[in-house]
């Protein structure tokens, strides 16, 4: 009686102050973060070290905020927005999981050819790929989440999804200030690019793709599972 948490086969549901959260596939959802977070971490990778990129370029200061802190940057988000049309309509014909670690790996391979750029062109290019990466992950978690919770959880899990988003850039910015000016701009984008190839493997063979519909009550959905089990809980 008063249990806050049950746990039904892989989902879950936790009674909280505000409602009730429950997850069709706790394992599935902690995959889906860790994907989003390891996508999320190369956003902010040039913001600390861009005198450093300059220097090595040879920018004077205009040079340097016009072309790494506006063009590069212009075009990674801009290229990010048809990005997310193309892969919103993929996710309805493909599986979603394999779109994920694609994504994933379109992200954090080009960082990892960071460290052989050597003009500002093969920078571009590698930061607007990572930028094609940004914009098509949020299609893909957003109708996985559809699929992992019941309408009355959903903002709930946007809720832990914009943390593990928040928290991937916060990490990558961090690893870039502290190991930018002690190896180099290059080496934070290998670290964090070698990271996220790992995760995305992780992702590859262990993630599980969520039935469509399911949380809609397409199999009775974990609400029905969990509610049964309490309801068993609190007869004893």
């Amino acid at each position: 009686r008063g249990r806050r948490l049950t746990v039904v086969d892989r989902g879950f549901r936790l009674r909280l102050p505000g409602g009730v959260m429950e997850c069709h596939d706790w394992r599935a959802f902690v995959m889906l973060c860790a994907g989003v977070f390891v996508i999320m971490m190369d956003q902010n990778l040039m913001a600390p070290n861009l005198s450093a990129i300059a220097h090595d370029f040879g920018f004077d200061d205009t040079e340097r905020d016009v072309r790494l802190g506006g063009h590069i940057s212009v075009a990674f988000f801009l290229l990010g927005l048809p990005a997310a049309l193309v892969i919103g309509v993929l996710t309805d014909v493909i599986q979603r999981k394999r779109i994920l670690v694609w994504t994933m790996i379109l992200g954090q391979g080009p960082c990892v050819l960071a460290l052989f750029v050597s003009s500002y062109w093969e920078l571009f290019a590698i930061r607007t790929l990572t930028g094609v990466a940004v914009g098509g992950a949020l299609p893909i978690v957003y109708s996985m989440v559809g699929d992992l919770f019941p309408a009355n959880s959903r903002s709930y899990a946007s809720m832990i999804v914009g943390m593990a988003m928040n928290f991937g850039g916060m990490f990558g910015q961090g690893v870039a200030g502290y190991l930018g000016p002690s190896f180099g701009w290059r080496v934070p984008f290998a670290v964090v690019g070698t990271f996220g190839l790992i995760v995305a493997a992780v992702v590859q063979n262990f993630a599980v793709e969520p039935r469509r519909g399911v949380a809609d009550g397409g199999d009775g959905g974990i609400g029905a599972s969990a509610a049964a089990a309490a309801a068993a809980a609190s007869a004893k």
